[in-house]
This record gives structure tokens, C-alpha cells and sequence, in this order.
């Protein structure tokens, strides 16, 4: 795996194009160049895989014993006083790229109009870079076939063609023709899936990727592949043709299926939200995302709840009686802050609960901790149970009133049974779910994905989630916002809501949504 440069490497004087530069020591040349603002093209290498070195597109010269030779910098070690020569000075660098280019182009398809990786291709971006050759393809000859040959066919111009449209997998389409046999996909199902579906079949310029006999591309990390292929070759079902992806915006967040708290982006266009695409974080999910995670946007727009009024639910909560407040897995620190304030608002006939009766499943390794409780972390920072809706079910006839925030309780068949006996039910959802039908009072709020806010996942970061444009309600509100109006102190925005939570949580203060980086930061002192 290669050694990536961190805030403590060492650094090391090298030489780059007859300049003397300090680079980090402890890497690769590649990743030492871009630490220093030089973008090295490259096809096979991904900063998380392990290193196969064999597409040859990120060469450059290094000065030896015998003269300057040409070398791979992503194989290449930093070592002090070695001296580098990029294409800004040397032609020989310069040529090898574009000749390596065009190897990889010359039986490549001419179908980027309809390629789904258009706009996002490193062939693409390599040919701005190191390419723009003029064509020597000979056109009686054509392009060489160099798929399975089960899936060639001739096509109307006398031409072997073949491998498109190929099903390897409930979730992937591969693509025979664009494969550039960088093996990305072979390294991630073996090193980071743990689960070697994929291999390099036959040799030379007749190796093709495949599944093993009989077998299909089958896991929960599986579209991951996409997203590392340097081509169109490998394209998600889900995604396959559905939108352009230069005609999409993107807004960075977290997604609050799991208490890791995978960082994502979320691509969307027109008010919907067409994907959701892993947001690299080391410390986190690195460049990976569950399916699981990945494909739940496809439910962000079904059976939402509609805004209403907070009356109905204020008139319910001044009934007598005690009421259990429910917070759900995905509420945000701004949330429980909220909820916490409706709590003193209530007195002594207020109890809050927290967490879900889904159940806590063994961390993968990968992206997911396999705690379904998103913010658990959180509602320790803030002083509140995390998790005890066990106690609630055993002390059901205490209460009058149930009100639940992001939090499907009725999903449970025996919850539900035995939460059906409160007389009150209040439910701020975003879905229009279980615990919605089961409600005597219910009203819709913002889903995770719609919010500005704050979590804490279960290694201790502060991570920051950002509002995507995608809500199908503009009277729709977060829930801090509706929780804060109960509890009679109006909380405009998020970073008010924030504010208070600092409050409650001394940790907190030295933190704003300015200083908290993309990639969240690591809370101190903080015992989980």
C-alpha cells in the first residue's frame, strides 16, 4: 500500500526540474510532487490501493549512476537529493507520456458522447495533460477487439466489436471495449473488499477483466469499482445513463446511516439528488461507501411528510401527564441541543430517550462501525442517555405523551404493541412512516440530507453536514428549528442552534462551522 505524506512527515530537499523543493520524506515520488503542487497524470494508481505500477502514464526521469532514466513515480521512493525532471524540462518525459497515452487510446472506443464517465474520465483528463496526439490509426484497419472473445461480434462496418452492455453483477454493467486493464477494480475486491470476485483473464493485449466461471460480481462494497475505474468500463446500474455529471452540483455532508459516519458528497440537479458519491477522508471512510449508504438516496423523495403546524403538537404537550422525548440516530448535534431545551421547557415532566431498536452489528472494516445510532457519540458529548429505549418499553405506563424526532419506534412489531399504549403520540419524521401512521399528531421536517448541522461518529470527529437544495417542501424546517419553537425559544438557524449546544457541551466552544474542516476534527478528551 503507499505510504501517503502526513502532517508529521519528514521533510526532504530534492531537486525538481534543476529546482531544489522540500518534499515529504516518507512517500512515494508521486504523492511527493503533488505535496509541492505537480499533478502527475496516472491511470492504475489510487493513493488506497496497493501499488501495481503498471500503466506507465506517471513517468518521469530520475539522475543515476548511469544518467538520467525514466522511472514511475508512483513506485519511485523519495529520497534526499534526488533529482527529478518532469515534462517542464524534458522532452524525453514529455514524449514517453504521450507515447504511453496513446498505447492506451489506440483501440480505446470513440464513444465519449455516450459514456457515462464523461466529464469525470482520466483518460480525458490525461489527454488534456500528456496526450493530444494526432491519429496514426490506419482506417482500413480499425480498432482491435481485446474483450472476452465469447462477446465479440462484427459489426456493420466489417469491424470486431464486442463486451458492451455485459451484466457481471446485480449492480454493475461492464464494458469490454473501455477497459484499459489498470486492474483497480482486481485490487480493491482483493485488498479492500477482502473478497476476490474480479481477475485479469488471458495475457499481453488480449487480457480482459472478468468474474470467475459461473460467478457474478456480488458485495456490499461492489460499486466502489466505479468509482475507482479511470474509464467508463465499469458504471453502476442505479446511475447508468441518468444524468450528466457535469450537470450536476455537489454539496459535501455525512451520511447518518451509520455511527462512522461516512463523509459523501451528494450530487444533485433540478431539486433531486441524483447520487451520493464517497467524499475521501483518511481518517475515515477513505475513498470508500457502503452500498447500503450509497444507494439510499433513491429513497429521499419517497413518503415524505409535508410541513404543518406546530398548534396541534403544543396542545398535546400541555395536556398532564409525562412525556417521553425520543431522539433517532439520525438527529444532529443542533437536534438534541433543541430537544434538550423542550425538555427544561417541560420540567420535571419531561424524559428523554435515545437510540434505536435496530440492531448493533460488527464494524466491516471499511465504511461502516455496524452501529445504526449515527450520532450516539453526540448524545454522550451532550449528557444524554445513549440508548436506552429498552427502559422506555419497561416504564410505558409512566408516560402520557410520546414524542419521537427521526426515529421510526412502531418499525419494531413489539415496540409498537407496547408503545401503542401511551394515549399521545407526536412524531417529527421526515418520511411518512410507522410511527407516523401509528401518531395521534404528526408533522414533517427536513431529512439529514436537506440540514445544516454537527456530528460526533464513534472515533471522536467532529464532523459537519451541509444542506443540499433537494427538499420537495419549501415550508419544510429542520427539526432543531420546529423543537426550538416548541420549547418557545425561536432558533433561526443552524448556527444558533449550534451555539446552544456549545453551551451544553464546554468541548464544543472552541469550534464554529468556519473551523471545523471538510473533513471534520478530533475532540479531545471526549470519552465515548
Amino acid at each position: 500500500m503507499p505510504k501517503l505524506p502526513t502532517e508529521n512527515s519528514p521533510k526532504v530537499e530534492i531537486f525538481v526540474d534543476d529546482k531544489a523543493v522540500m518534499v515529504p520524506g516518507d512517500t512515494n515520488l508521486l504523492e511527493a510532487l503533488k505535496a509541492v503542487g505537480i499533478e502527475t497524470p496516472h491511470v492504475c494508481y489510487h493513493p488506497y490501493l496497493p501499488v501495481s505500477g503498471n500503466c506507465r502514464q506517471c513517468l518521469v526521469e530520475q539522475e543515476g549512476p548511469r544518467g538520467r532514466m525514466l522511472v514511475i513515480a508512483c513506485y519511485t521512493p523519495v529520497s534526499p537529493g534526488m533529482k527529478i525532471y518532469t515534462p517542464a524540462s524534458s522532452e524525453r518525459v514529455k514524449s514517453a507520456r504521450k507515447a504511453t497515452q496513446e498505447f492506451m487510446l489506440v483501440n480505446h472506443p470513440l464513444d465519449c458522447p455516450i459514456c457515462d464517465k464523461a466529464g469525470e474520465c482520466t483518460l480525458q483528463e490525461n489527454y488534456m495533460e500528456a496526450g493530444q496526439n494526432e491519429s496514426r490509426m490506419r482506417p482500413e484497419y480499425g480498432k482491435n477487439y481485446h474483450g472476452n472473445p465469447a462477446h465479440q461480434f462484427i459489426d456493420s462496418k466489417g469491424q470486431v466489436r464486442g463486451g458492451k452492455r455485459v451484466d457481471i453483477g446485480p449492480r454493475i454493467v461492464l464494458d469490454e471495449e473501455r477497459c484499459v486493464q489498470c486492474d483497480r477494480c482486481v485490487r480493491f475486491m482483493r485488498s479492500i473488499a477482502g473478497d476476490e470476485q474480479l481477475q485479469l483473464a488471458s495475457r499481453a493485449d488480449h487480457t480482459y477483466i472478468t468474474t470467475f466461471p459461473g460467478e457474478k460480481l456480488d458485495h456490499e462494497y461492489d460499486l466502489c469499482v466505479t468509482d475507482i475505474c479511470p474509464t467508463g468500463a465499469m458504471t453502476g446500474k442505479h446511475f447508468r445513463f441518468q444524468k450528466r455529471v457535469w450537470l450536476l452540483s455537489r454539496t459535501p455532508s455525512i451520511s447518518m446511516d451509520d455511527s462512522l459516519g461516512a463523509n459523501i458528497w451528494i450530487d444533485h440537479a433540478e431539486g433531486k439528488v441524483w447520487r451520493l458519491m464517497p467524499r475521501c477522508n483518511p481518517e475515515v471512510n477513505r475513498s470508500w461507501l457502503s452500498n447500503t449508504s450509497r444507494l439510499a438516496y433513491q429513497n429521499f423523495l419517497k413518503d415524505r411528510m409535508p410541513a404543518g403546524d406546530v398548534a396541534p403538537i403544543k396542545q398535546t404537550l400541555a395536556k398532564e401527564g409525562k412525556v417521553a422525548l425520543v431522539a433517532g440516530g439520525s438527529c444532529t448535534i443542533e437536534d438534541l441541543a433543541a430537544l434538550k431545551l423542550l425538555a427544561e421547557k417541560l420540567g420535571e415532566r419531561a424524559e428523554i430517550f435515545t437510540g434505536s431498536f435496530a440492531p448493533v452489528l460488527a464494524a466491516d472494516g471499511i465504511a461502516k462501525s455496524g452501529d445504526p445510532v449515527a450520532n450516539r457519540a453526540g448524545m454522550k458529548l451532550l449528557g444524554l442517555p445513549a440508548g436506552n429505549l429498552e427502559e422506555l418499553l419497561k416504564r410505558v405506563s409512566e408516560f402520557s405523551v410520546l414524542l419521537s424526532v427521526h426515529c421510526d419506534l412502531f418499525e419494531n412489531e413489539n415496540a409498537a404493541k407496547i408503545l401503542g399504549a401511551i394515549p399521545e403520540k407526536i412524531a417529527l419524521s421526515a418520511f411518512n412512516n410507522a410511527t407516523v401512521k401509528a401518531s395521534t399528531v404528526a408533522l414533517g421536517v427536513n431529512h439529514w440530507s436537506e440540514v445544516q448541522g454537527t456530528m460526533v461518529n464513534c472515533n471522536g470527529m467532529l464532523q459537519k453536514l451541509s444542506a443540499a437544495p433537494v427538499s420537495p417542501d419549501a415550508e419544510l424546517r429542520p427539526a432543531f428549528s420546529v423543537l426550538a419553537e416548541l420549547a418557545e425559544t425561536p432558533l433561526s438557524c443552524a448556527c444558533e442552534a449550534f451555539a446552544l449546544a456549545k453551551k451544553m457541551a464546554n468541548v464544543l466552544s472552541a469550534y464554529s462551522y468556519e473551523t471545523i474542516r471538510s473533513t471534520g476534527v478530533m475532540l479531545d478528551g471526549v470519552q465515548l
